[in-house]
């Protein structure tokens, strides 16, 4: 859990990635919070149709039986310019039969932004390396990737 509590503390102090965390700790430290625990990185896309650019996002994920919660970090692409960073939590489930990861994210009103997205993805490339799926925001749909950091590989 250092690992992940000193990323936290990278992630609340603007460091754009887990870069910044204490490097060395052990990886086990992780993978002891739950097997999806860890750093991910990702991108989402907008339905081809809106024209927009892919957003990538950090992840700092704690899983806890088929419960999942998380930090979230995104640049800034469309809320008011009072911050180049959007920040959301996230709480879901973990459903380790079908492999199948659901949570909604909750922005939490940096630069005017405060909604809910609902995301549904499948874990894919070994147990826990990789997720991909969809994202809704009342009807509209797109898509995204996740992939976890170096952790328990």
């Amino acid at each position: 859990m250092a690992t992940l509590a000193l990323g936290l503390v990278a992630f609340a102090l603007g460091s754009e990635t887990p870069k910044d965390a204490k490097k060395g700790a052990s990886a086990a430290s992780c993978c002891s919070a739950g097997a999806l625990s860890g750093i991910w990185t990702g991108e989402y896309r907008y339905p081809e149709s809106m024209s927009q650019r892919p957003v990538t996002f950090t992840v700092f994920l704690f899983q806890d039986g088929d419960r999942v919660t998380a930090e979230i970090k995104e640049p800034n692409t469309f809320g008011d310019q009072t911050s180049p960073w959007l920040h959301a939590t996230a709480d879901g489930r973990y459903d380790k039969e079908a492999k199948t990861l659901s949570f909604t994210k909750s922005y939490d009103g940096t630069a005017g932004v405060s909604h809910d997205v609902v995301y549904k993805g499948t874990l894919t490339s070994g147990a826990t390396e990789n997720v991909s799926g969809t994202w809704d925001i009342s009807g509209i749909q797109g898509s995204f990737t996740m992939k976890r950091k170096n952790c328990c590989n």
